[in-house]
């Protein structure tokens, strides 16, 4: 009786280890699509966070710069030549590119 109550007990306790080991199996494979999916999110906001940041440093830019045309002449004269745009008494030369053969 005592051997068979021991065989009982050992055979117990390896089932409930197996049952545990598989519940932790079975958390590991229904979470992984779930951390995968976490990463992905992750991934997706970082660059759409970089996108912001470069749209907000543009707009930044952009407003500067409206508020140096409505404030500093010298800065409007400098754009309007770097277009092409001139006084009625000044030249503007234009000289080709140089190509590197000669």
């Amino acid at each position: 009786m005592q051997q068979t109550e021991k065989y009982w007990n050992l055979i117990n306790r390896i089932v409930l280890v197996a049952i545990i080991i598989m519940a932790g199996v079975g958390v590991v494979l229904a979470f992984t699509p779930k951390v995968r999916q976490l990463q992905e999110y992750q991934t997706t906001h970082d660059k759409l966070q970089q996108r912001i940041n470069v749209t907000l440093a543009a707009e930044q830019d952009l407003k500067d710069k409206q508020r140096r045309f409505n404030s500093d002449p010298e800065f409007v004269e400098k754009v309007a030549h770097e277009v092409g745009y001139a006084r009625t008494n000044e030249t503007i030369f234009h000289f080709p590119e140089e190509s590197g053969s000669y």
